[in-house]
């Protein structure tokens, strides 16, 4: 059996990640693993590699012509720039760092909670293979219908996208 020795438990605060949160530090009690928590928030600003005003649009001059098509727009890519963050959003990731680490103090679990930016499947599968993590723990949102079927759920975008095991909490 695999010795599970690093997990990381994605959280945002809601019920369904705290409860994610809690089996993550059980089991990392269970089997003397090491901890982290790392919060997603979604990329909320656009730059591009040619320009500061932020507008997100790369001049058509700057487009490399591609047959007589350098006068479309570029679709803007958002990236993580703190500057450009209102204090309200520093807040809440405060906060939830803050109450994580909290849960992990009245544990006496010695983790690590960190804020990440981006695509959250995305960002909890890079910061799991950035950290050397081992398993995944994510909680399972319940959505159903029409909004599922478009944009599918978080839980479910990781366990495809992750090489390593992920464990959803129910």
């Amino acid at each position: 059996m695999k010795k599970f020795q690093h997990l990381v438990v994605a959280y945002d605060g809601t019920d369904d990640s705290r409860e994610a949160l809690e089996l993550g530090i059980d089991m990392s009690k269970q089997l003397q693993s090491s901890l982290s928590v790392v919060n997603i928030q979604k990329g909320s600003t656009f730059s591009d590699v040619t320009r500061s005003d932020r507008s997100g649009m790369i001049p058509p001059s700057h487009t490399p012509p591609v047959g007589g098509l350098n006068n479309y727009p570029v679709v803007p890519v958002p990236v993580d720039n703190p500057d450009t963050r209102s204090d309200e959003y520093t807040e809440k990731e405060e906060a939830l760092k803050s109450e994580a680490q909290r849960l992990l103090d009245q544990n006496n679990i010695d983790g690590h909670v960190e804020v990440a930016y981006g695509e959250p499947s995305d960002e909890i599968v890079n910061y799991a293979k950035n950290h050397d993590g081992d398993l995944i723990i994510i909680g399972s949102r319940d959505i159903s219908g029409l909004k599922r079927l478009i944009f599918g759920s978080v839980s479910e975008k990781v366990s495809h996208r992750s090489t390593i095991p992920v464990l959803i909490a129910k």
